[in-house]
């Protein structure tokens, strides 16, 4: 099975990412278009989006994809990371609207203040939705 994820977040957690995700295949989004162009292909197996993606369009992008027939049940995981900027959506509604736009997991990493707990909560988050990727 493929072990293919779109990553749509800004560039500065990259090669954190690629590190927690070793042993997966990551494709770096920064804009919608570079999103759709990306998903056009078959292949993902799950599609993880930053809070700050493409200038916070992480919604955007959630109603894309829900909407597309060849992408709707890609899972996704919403992530809202520490030290990216300021949001002022608070995270129970980032997650009630993440749900509501039938995103799969929100993983709020503000709430975990060490690196290696992030780590660890997001690999787990990936490998709870991809048991046999």
């Amino acid at each position: 099975m493929s072990k293919k994820i779109l990553v749509a977040d800004t560039p500065e957690g990259d090669r954190r990412l690629s590190q927690i995700l070793s042993g997966y295949e990551l494709t770096f989004v920064r804009t919608m278009g570079e999103a759709r162009r990306e998903l056009e292909a078959d292949g993902f197996v799950l599609i993880l989006v930053g809070v700050h993606f493409d200038d916070s369009r992480m919604f955007d992008l959630l109603r894309q994809v829900r909407s597309e027939g060849r992408n709707k049940d890609i899972p996704i995981i919403c992530v809202r990371e520490p030290g990216l900027g300021f949001t002022a959506i608070s995270s129970h509604t980032l997650e009630v609207t993440c749900r509501a736009l039938d995103a799969n997991v929100f993983l709020d990493l503000t709430n975990i203040n060490d690196e290696p707990g992030r780590d660890a909560a997001l690999r787990a988050a990936v490998e709870g939705l991809l048991p046999n990727a």
